[in-house]
């Protein structure tokens, strides 16, 4: 198992893509296993089966790789997504900022962890730690209003 955390978020993009594809060749050679910690989805994507994603230390969606990024379900899920750089101009996307800074990981709110930035949170979010949950598509999602976000690839046409 090789674990990379970040492995390419200070390289140039043609720096990237060869990462990337040597990434994929020792894989296919060794059949070895990636931890892959990034934020960037799309890296992710490229290279993984499965994702999982976390905010402050808990699993807020998980599923195969191509489910989350098609559909992704969780808020923080959709805006890391938004985040994601296109090389189209015709599917450039509406970016999420997210309100205020992240919490403290040693003085967690209350409730669900990412309530005090989420776009659609509720007063039940405060109040309630959501559940890892299965979704109908197969995978599992933390959020009490799972989906309600739509996805920005979903009206971008999908990662460049």
């Amino acid at each position: 198992m090789i674990i990379a955390d970040e492995p390419v978020s200070a390289l140039d993009v043609s720096i990237q893509a060869q990462i990337v594809n040597l990434l994929r060749d020792i894989q296919a050679t060794s059949g070895i296993a990636y931890l892959v910690i990034a934020h960037d989805l799309a890296l992710v994507h490229e290279i993984s089966d499965r994702i999982l994603v976390m905010y402050l230390g808990r699993i807020v969606e998980e599923g195969a790789a191509a489910a989350v990024i098609r559909q992704p379900l969780h808020p923080y899920t959709v805006a890391l997504l938004s985040a994601t750089p296109t090389t189209d101009p015709a599917g450039r996307r509406q970016r999420i900022v997210l309100r205020g800074e992240p919490p403290s990981p040693i003085h967690r709110p209350g409730g669900c962890p990412f309530h005090p930035r989420c776009p659609i949170a509720r007063d039940r979010c405060g109040a309630d730690v959501p559940s890892l949950l299965p979704s109908p598509g197969g995978s599992r999602v933390a959020c009490f209003y799972p989906g309600e976000m739509p996805s920005p690839l979903a009206v971008a046409g999908g990662l460049a």
